[in-house]
């Protein structure tokens, strides 16, 4: 009996420690601060010369509470960008989790999901994660494993590294920006 006890504790204590769990960052409970109690951020290319215009509200969409980022986004003037950013405090390391996962209502565009770390010193550097956003509310799962550097210097992977800040981004192309964000984290 003691064996069963023994191996029954040695699961239990294995599962609490795997990767399975999941960490939410924010889901609106205190809306406009993340569960680190960090403020959200609107950025948009001018703060480099871009023409690209928008806002974030806290929106319902089907009874859902979200922030809603619409906006213009446009390359005119070497821009294309605009975001919502939360800093990571403390940051999170990678190697506790398997990636980060998004409920979304989107407008059928694609958008995208920028991690930045202790090695992503100048504002161009990032890693991305690029989703289409469909027009109902949606999971999306993105793996560490998929996020893509920024610049040709950066390490290939995300390996041993600390998220220092996350933002869901709207970018690359010239169109109307119109998404939500019920709930953000970690799985």
């Amino acid at each position: 009996m003691k064996k069963v006890y023994l191996l029954l504790f040695l699961f239990l204590a294995f599962a609490n420690n795997s990767n399975s769990k999941n960490l939410i960052l924010d889901n609106l409970n205190t809306p406009g601060k993340t569960t680190q109690d960090q403020k959200w951020l609107f950025i948009t290319d001018g703060v480099m010369g871009g023409l690209s215009e928008g806002k974030v509200r806290i929106d319902k969409i089907q009874n859902i509470s979200c922030y809603r980022m619409t906006g213009n986004v446009t390359k005119e003037n070497n821009g294309g960008f605009i975001q919502i950013r939360a800093p990571v405090s403390p940051n999170i390391h990678i190697n506790k989790f398997n990636g980060i996962y998004i409920k979304i209502f989107g407008n059928n565009k694609k958008y995208n999901l920028f991690l930045r770390t202790g090695i992503t010193l100048a504002p161009w550097q990032y890693y991305s994660f690029s989703f289409f956003s469909p027009n109902e509310w949606t999971e999306i799962k993105a793996p560490f494993a998929e996020f893509k550097k920024s610049n040709f210097y950066q390490p290939k992977k995300l390996l041993n590294q600390k998220i220092k800040s996350i933002g869901l981004v709207a970018a690359f192309d010239d169109f109307k920006s119109d998404i939500c964000l019920s709930e953000i984290g970690f799985f």
